[in-house]
């Protein structure tokens, strides 16, 4: 790779070009908030690195609340702000802000839910709920995806990879546990689907991948190589991990 090409700039690029920045769908989005008994009708709801806001629309189309989307890199908020202006979403429906999830300036028990997907792992799984707890309202709920594993015999190449990329990914039932030493009720979980890493994820990520492998040509030949292995890691080792849905309610 040329010294003049930053790497986070290809990884951006690839980003910017999808319909989402993590596995997920519309329809988990739904059936995680179908898991909430008791939400107000109109929740104010904190969606912490909501990347270009695929799950914040989903919430304003499957709510009458607020949500308040939070990330930290402007170009996923230039683009979500453009959509939200195409989609005539009002300011008494949306607020986007550019922040640190590990040092938010909100208020303690501002919100009803605090969502995030596909983000938490960029602090810790236990140490997010720790973090975020405070901005739940007594009572109120936490939803986030979180990497795990689904078998205590992954492969071998499956064992490397998450072992450098992340390597405090824990089980379902360690991610409970740690849920609920943090101060929660685990209300549900689930898995998302292999069509929710494939469809609006991985699949347009390839396609990406290849466009700009003929525009930037061998300057970014690392950093695309690396993002296409994780494609390849997930194809070739199917049922070993995914990101699964914890539904959490705020014990006091």
């Amino acid at each position: 790779m040329t010294d003049d090409l930053d790497p986070f700039k290809v990884f951006l690029d690839v980003q910017l070009a999808l319909p989402r920045n993590g596995p997920g769908s519309a329809a988990s989005t739904a059936r995680a908030l179908a898991m909430l008994p008791g939400l107000p009708e109109a929740p104010r709801i904190l969606d912490i690195g909501c990347g270009q806001g695929a799950s914040t629309f989903d919430l304003l189309q499957l709510t009458k609340g607020h949500v308040t989307a939070v990330d930290l890199y402007e170009p996923f908020l230039e683009n979500m702000s453009a959509r939200a202006e195409r989609e005539r979403w009002s300011e008494d429906r949306l607020t986007m802000k550019r922040g640190d999830m590990a040092a938010l300036p909100f208020h303690d028990g501002e919100f009803d839910l605090v969502w995030s997907e596909g983000a938490i792992y960029l602090l810790g799984f236990a140490r997010g709920l720790k973090l975020w707890r405070r901005f739940v309202k007594p009572g109120g709920y936490m939803a986030v995806t979180e990497c795990t594993w689904l078998t205590d015999e992954p492969s071998a190449e499956t064992k490397a990879f998450w072992g450098a990329a992340y390597p405090g990914m824990g089980t379902a039932a360690e991610n409970c546990a740690a849920a609920e030493r943090a101060g929660y009720e685990v209300v549900g979980t689930f898995t998302l689907p292999p069509e929710d890493w494939w469809r609006e994820y991985y699949t347009p990520m390839r396609a990406r991948i290849a466009t700009m492998r003929a525009t930037y040509g061998a300057a970014a030949k690392e950093v695309l190589d690396e993002v296409e292995a994780e494609i390849g890691l997930f194809e070739r080792n199917p049922g070993q991990y995914s990101y699964v849905f914890y539904v959490l309610r705020r014990l006091d």
